[in-house]
């Protein structure tokens, strides 16, 4: 499915949401199911988890959560939360507000990511049949102002029913660079939806300019108000050997390498840093590879692509939702009959 505000009343979700905005009381007993599930759990990790299964102990994208994804340009933060979400896409529907990429590109990529290469015809075709109901995308591109996008992430929570939403990214969300007060806001209530609607919101954000590529960045990096990574209840930073990178596209071009390219060919392609995880005890870094005929991000140093759904590329699965389109028809012609003249 894809949406834009043509179809969909966001203003009508906005108001919505100022309707909530007052924080709800309730008895310590509220919680009871919650606090004593943890207590039969003790530490057991809860949530959804990364595709890579030697982070599945330490890391987990829990429901009523906000997360930042941050890099540098270039560095493929947008590559890797996009293989997390088609993982995702498997049990949960998703929703992503890509400001910087058309729809169409966003979902080739994602076949590739599945099918672990150029997908065929008739494969890629099943796939996205099996999007509906499962992958949402905002048909917008450029800068959207801060509040449409909250529109966004309140239709996709509360009417779609997505457990996690993407925004990509904080630049393209109509606030100033330099505008630390809006961007707190912003982020403040990125975290409110979250958590009201019990979902998960993914944040992608940039660095401020570094002293060059090769300097790993942290969370106290990030580009704009300290609140951004304060608030957030996770930092995911993504960060690629560049040296590397261009010492695997010498050898492909027949080119001798030099000493410290040979050095760097013994590295991972990425990094991922869990910068913060304010639920979770595990802060580290993790390496990943690059798989170039699938766009993959792989946990080993693997030739072979990741399969993706378990079963090796079969989509018996990946099912579309019988009853999702009707949803959304019934939803775009109550907001058409809204807007039509009288």
């Amino acid at each position: 499915m894809i949406f834009d505000d043509r179809q969909i009343d966001l203003d009508a979700y906005l108001e919505k949401m100022g309707q909530r905005e007052a924080q709800e009381l309730r008895w310590g007993t509220h919680w009871k199911s919650d606090v004593l599930g943890r207590i039969v759990n003790g530490d057991e990790a809860s949530g959804d988890r990364l595709p890579w299964a030697k982070t599945h102990n330490g890391v987990r994208l829990r429901p009523g959560e906000l997360s930042i994804w941050a890099g540098i340009n270039g560095h493929r933060k947008s590559l890797v939360l996009g293989q997390v979400m088609l993982w995702l896409a498997r049990e949960h529907r998703i929703c992503i507000a890509s400001l910087e990429m058309k729809p169409d590109e966003t979902l080739l990529r994602m076949a590739r990511q599945g099918f672990g290469g150029t997908p065929s015809f008739d494969w890629a075709g099943e796939f996205l049949e099996g999007c509906n109901g499962r992958v949402c995308l905002y048909n917008q591109l450029d800068s959207v102002d801060c509040d449409r996008i909250l529109g966004v992430v309140h239709y996709a929570a509360n009417e779609l029913k997505c457990a996690h939403i993407v925004i990509d990214s904080l630049t393209k969300c109509g606030i100033a660079g330099d505008d630390y007060a809006r961007q707190k806001r912003f982020v403040d209530r990125l975290q409110w939806a979250a958590k009201a609607y019990d979902v998960h919101v993914h944040l992608v954000a940039h660095m401020r300019k570094g002293q060059d590529e090769a300097h790993r960045p942290g969370k106290f990096d990030v580009r704009g108000a300290s609140e951004i990574t304060d608030l957030a209840d996770n930092v995911f930073v993504v960060w690629k050997d560049k040296e590397r990178d261009e010492a695997i596209t010498a050898r492909m071009n027949g080119l001798d390498l030099t000493p410290q390219q040979i050095k760097a060919m013994d590295r991972p392609d990425q990094i991922l840093d869990v910068a913060k995880q304010r639920h979770g005890s595990f802060e580290g870094s993790f390496a990943l590879w690059f798989h170039r005929k699938s766009l993959q991000l792989l946990g080993t140093d693997d030739i072979h692509a990741m399969p993706w759904p378990d079963m090796h590329g079969d989509l018996s699965q990946w099912k579309p939702c019988s009853t999702y389109g009707d949803h959304y028809r019934r939803l775009a012609a109550e907001s058409s009959a809204c807007h039509s003249p009288h």
